[in-house]
């Protein structure tokens, strides 16, 4: 990896700061709540920890993998054609590991939940 792709990888991260930001927020606020409902705490965790490593993988592979299709092509025509492919293969793959993240988080949300009883103090 040379300084222009270092620099790249850098930019992209800069880039979904917000949602790296955004993940970990989600997953310090459902480790606070992991006492009153700790089974929908643990699949929120489990989920936002998947997107989190969702985000990290796929920005690498995003900002390496098509670099090295466009070294080991040929002619502009299969360059076109093997970059198309390439983008349209990462972003099946990125999307279907998406859904599954955000299909634990959906699942969390329609789990059953079951409040500790709260006592109650009499002044």
């Amino acid at each position: 990896m040379d300084s222009t792709q270092l620099f790249n990888l850098f930019q992209s991260y800069l880039e979904q700061l917000p949602s790296f930001l955004a993940l970990l927020a989600g997953i310090v606020f459902a480790i606070t709540r992991w006492k009153h409902h700790p089974k929908v705490a643990m699949v929120v965790v489990i989920a936002l920890v998947f997107l989190l490593l969702h985000l990290i993988i796929f920005t690498i592979l995003y900002n390496v993998v098509p670099r090295w299709f466009i070294s080991s092509s040929g002619s502009y025509q299969d360059f076109r054609t093997v970059i198309d492919r390439v983008y349209l293969i990462l972003g099946l793959l990125s999307n279907g590991a998406a859904a599954l993240g955000f299909g634990g988080l959906l699942a969390a949300i329609f789990m059953r939940r079951r409040s500790e009883p709260v006592a109650e103090t009499n002044p």
